[in-house]
């Protein structure tokens, strides 16, 4: 049993937080060098109730992406279209049961949700792909147009996402601003100074440090380098004077 508390979200709640997923995904701004994330003034930020509402209708949308595991609703929605068309009537009820059993695993996999939708675009002779509706629709043209209806629900839920975890900041305000100024007028009035008292340092002295800090790791390295050569050195002369010995 769930231990979740009782909705009280009402439907024409979820359907006013829907309608505005454009504009609220409209006002994030992405993340300097990381296109996946975004930021939000606090102001600009979606409410506590909106972001209720959002993640409820993200929930939604999440149960309508997830593949049909009962047959016979797929069955059921296939032989209810299939009855809109000419072809097909009048066929005996094992090669309708065949012609169904097509439809369906071609629509094997995909959201109920979304062989729903498609169902009603084409009795609403509104589809997305072209088709023409003096046919029936084949199996594959049926699953082409149940596909096509994935793309809305899955940008739906990637929008929901990014209003839900973008980051909300305050924007400074005017005396913010003015301390920030302050203090980068005061640091240029010291003469550049690192720190008060404390002179920065000039280009010979910083280039004098790095090659004393290049001529120290050089040390180093040829250190290294002279000790592995010698243990190298010995282990062939001891492997040489094996060899010897077990020659004579």
């Amino acid at each position: 049993m769930s231990s979740r508390l009782p909705s009280t979200l009402t439907t024409p709640m979820l359907a006013q937080a829907e309608d505005r997923i454009t504009e609220l995904r409209g006002r994030l701004v992405p993340v300097d060098g990381q296109p996946t994330r975004f930021c939000v003034p606090q102001d600009k930020a979606a409410t506590t109730a909106e972001r209720r509402a959002l993640s409820a209708v993200a929930e939604r949308v999440e149960a309508e992406l997830k593949p049909c595991r009962v047959r016979a609703h797929v069955d059921t929605v296939v032989a209810r279209i299939l009855l809109g068309f000419e072809q097909g009537r009048g066929r005996g009820g094992a090669e309708n049961a065949l012609l169904v059993a097509e439809y369906v695993e071609a629509l094997e996999g995909l959201p109920l949700a979304v062989i729903q939708a498609a169902a009603s675009r084409f009795r609403d002779k509104a589809t997305i792909l072209r088709w023409d509706p003096a046919w029936r629709p084949s199996p594959a043209q049926f699953a082409d147009e149940a596909r096509q209806g994935l793309i809305p629900l899955r940008a739906k839920l990637v929008h929901i996402r990014q209003i839900l975890e973008a980051e909300v900041y305050v924007p400074p305000s005017d005396e913010d601003r003015a301390k920030v100024q302050a203090a980068a007028a005061a640091w240029l009035n010291r003469g550049g100074d690192a720190e008060p008292g404390r002179p920065r340092p000039s280009p010979e002295a910083v280039a004098a440090a790095r090659e004393d800090v290049l001529h120290e790791h050089g040390a180093k390295f040829r250190e290294v380098a002279v000790g592995s050569l010698a243990q190298l050195a010995a282990r062939l002369d001891a492997k040489a004077s094996a060899q010897k010995e077990r020659v004579a």
